[in-house]
């Protein structure tokens, strides 16, 4: 049977709809259709949506609106008068009901307004998306270049919200385009038609089906297949059917999955899962017949799995890996009192980043709760395809504030391991904070430690930005794996005080930053590092390699506020330094700092960083606790026993190292048993060995 429809866009507005309005829903519920958004074209017409929405619903289908001015009718648009309209239809008392911004865009195949008149109108909407945080629905005909110039700076400074390109009927680089800008696609009955939609049709492989979303566009695009009569035919929310039957050719998949995945794409795109909580139903399993099924050698659990998210660690790493986890594992997992005894309980933007950017990495999940502030977060993946049948994809993410990036790369990581190749990420936020990993940290370190496992990935950083700026740009990219992929074990508990390489990055920040501030701590750090280390070489001199890296853009560190009325803020100038060190047996041990310099001098803080490296070459540590926190999901998935030997205090590992043993245990049935040695203790885990085919 056709799993449940989401309808992104349908006009039922339209005058054809008047007379049989509720027949028609009732029709699109028998034939599995669950939802259906009400498109709103002017103001006059987004108010009769929005009504329509509030009134319909007993006929077994969900409705929602949108609010918005089409560029058929921008000649209309008053700057002041319709976006404060629009804005009462929003935030007024039926507001409850409005998904998205739209339609809204350009058209000028038909020029039924200016062109100045429709950019204006549609920058205007854009503006109010972006300050509402609400989803855009946008209508592009033969304007693709003046659509992409007006959305540009919105993406590249990360304000725009999720966008959908509604009624796709472009060529295949316009397709690419809007995919690379990280927007979804709408396709109608188009794609069905005979021989109008050929060409799309051929291109449908090539949209990442995470990225892909159904409509009707009813009462038109009527999915008619060469048929005269048909093609004058009505069309209605019913006739998402044959648009799914015919992107299941497509993309060579089963209908069910098609269905499935789109209508998860819907209610992520749309935050329709809190809106629709009593209409929840059960995703079913994939079919097995689907190439890109992921199995284990343990037996598949079907129950829930029920977190308390102030225990262990209590922040936000149980949200990271427990979310990750049930993508991989493809369970359902439950998160409640979240972040229950910080200062500012629930959610944050940069959990909300994270969850958001698994949640698209797994097509066909179903998450809830996923709102700022919210204490309660439930993820159910167990019906969730990790590539939906497409290979990679490019998905982008921003935390909206200064939120980590390292922290979101933390949480997709074990997903993309599974998810197949080609995958990029484009994300936005900080990458160099006081308070987690810097990029530095995920670039060096744990890339070579996760490579040891069979995972390989690529960072590049465009920009980066110190705390509390979400300025920063980093773009991380899987590589190519061939054949079949199961993560190696890795054994890191040999000892071993000679240490074999050493490598000192450190990044000055601001307007006043130069490459001379940065050799002087890097130089502080080396000098500190050889009169530490050398006694323990014997004859071999310590191999040092230093990189200074300068970011001196006004706006890589936000300015510092004023105490004083009156006077300007001035801009705060910090460095941000790492050290790596490679033992002779392989341990990896790194340490990452991140201060203004009038924090701390070069002295102290190289004097710092020395002491506690050297604290753990001595005791014979081979992992350093922020490396293994961050392994442990990737020892429980990886065939074989993994090993690592880690620092404990007062023989207790670090509480993050606790709560990431105790979540991926939960979620995989993985086993670890700790090994206590004085100063040290070796973690030893028991892998699943999970597999799957590419």
């Amino acid at each position: 049977m056709l799993g449940r429809m989401i309808d992104i866009g349908a006009n039922l507005t339209n005058g054809q709809f008047r007379r049989d309005l509720p027949q028609v829903l009732r029709r699109a519920a028998q034939a599995g259709v669950e939802a259906v958004v009400v498109t709103g074209t002017s103001v006059a017409v987004s108010r009769q949506a929005v009504q329509l929405a509030q009134r319909h619903g007993s006929e077994g289908v969900a409705l929602f609106a949108t609010v918005g001015v089409h560029p058929h009718d921008a000649k209309d648009f008053d700057d002041r008068s319709t976006i404060a309209e629009m804005r009462s239809l929003i935030e007024g008392k039926d507001g409850a009901v409005v998904v998205a911004v739209g339609e809204c865009g350009l058209d000028f195949n038909r020029d039924y307004s200016p062109r100045d008149v429709q950019i204006r109108a549609f920058q205007a909407q854009v503006s109010l998306a972006c300050e509402l945080q609400l989803p855009l629905f946008l209508h592009e005909r033969e304007a693709h270049a003046a659509l992409v110039e007006v959305l540009q700076p919105f993406v590249e400074t990360g304000r725009l919200p999720p966008t959908v390109v509604h009624c796709f009927t472009g060529n295949e680089q316009e397709m690419r385009t809007y995919l690379g800008m990280g927007f979804y696609i709408g396709l109608t009955g188009f794609v069905c038609m005979e021989p109008r939609g050929l060409a799309v049709r051929a291109m449908v492989q090539h949209i990442p089906i995470d990225r892909l979303m159904i409509e009707t566009d009813a009462p038109f695009m009527y999915p008619y297949s060469g048929s005269k009569t048909k093609k004058r035919s009505r069309c209605e929310p019913k006739d998402l059917k044959a648009v799914v039957q015919t992107l299941a050719n497509s993309y060579s998949l089963h209908e069910d999955v098609v269905a499935r995945c789109t209508t998860a794409n819907a209610r992520r795109f749309f935050g329709l899962d809190e809106r629709m909580a009593d209409s929840l139903t059960e995703s079913k399993a994939v079919e097995p017949s689907v190439s890109t099924q992921v199995s284990g050698n343990q037996d598949e659990v079907k129950d829930m799995v029920i977190l308390n998210g102030g225990d262990g660690e209590g922040g936000g790493q149980v949200l990271r890996i427990s979310t990750a986890l049930a993508a991989v594992m493809r369970r359902a997992v439950r998160v409640h009192s979240i972040r229950a005894n910080r200062k500012v309980p629930g959610l944050r933007n940069q959990h909300l980043g994270t969850i958001e950017l698994v949640n698209a990495l797994s097509v066909g999940g179903i998450l809830s709760g996923a709102q700022l502030n919210s204490k309660d977060l439930t993820f159910d993946a167990r019906g969730a395809l990790l590539n939906g049948g497409s290979s990679g994809g490019a998905f982008n993410v921003s935390s909206h504030t200064g939120g980590s990036v390292s922290l979101m790369i933390q949480g997709a990581l074990p997903v993309l391991a599974f998810r197949g190749p080609s995958t990029l990420l484009t994300l936005r936020g900080g990458t160099h904070m006081g308070f987690s990993p810097t990029i530095d940290f995920i670039q060096t370190p744990l890339r070579a430690l996760l490579a040891r496992f069979g995972l390989s990935y690529d960072v590049e950083v465009s920009k980066r930005m110190f705390f509390p700026g979400p300025g920063g740009e980093v773009r991380v990219s899987m590589n190519q794996v061939e054949g079949e992929m199961s993560l190696q074990a890795v054994d890191l508990s040999a000892s071993s005080s000679s240490i074999r390489r050493v490598l000192i990055r450190v990044t000055a920040f601001g307007s006043s930053a130069t490459e001379r501030l940065a050799e002087q701590y890097a130089s502080a750090l080396k000098t500190a590092l050889v009169q530490g280390f050398n006694r323990g070489q014997g004859e071999q001199q310590l191999v040092v390699d230093v990189e200074c890296v300068v970011e001196s853009t006004t706006a890589a560190v936000p300015k510092a506020k004023s105490k004083y009325k009156g006077k300007k803020p001035k801009e705060k100038t910090a460095v941000s330094a790492i050290v790596v060190l490679e033992t002779a047996t392989g341990g990896l041990l790194s340490l990452d700092r991140t201060c203004g310099i009038t924090e701390c001098s070069a002295e102290s803080l190289a004097a710092e960083m020395a002491s506690t490296l050297g604290q753990h070459v001595s005791n014979g540590v081979c992992v350093d606790e922020h490396l293994a926190d961050n392994v442990v999901v990737f020892m429980a998935l990886a065939r074989g026993t993994s090993r690592l030997r880690v620092p404990c205090k007062a023989q207790r590992l670090s509480l993050h190292l606790e709560t990431a043993l105790e979540v991926a245990a939960r979620l995989t049935g993985a086993t670890y048993r700790l090994f206590e040695d004085g100063t040290t203790t070796v973690v030893e885990v028991d892998g699943i060995g999970l597999q799957r085919q590419i």
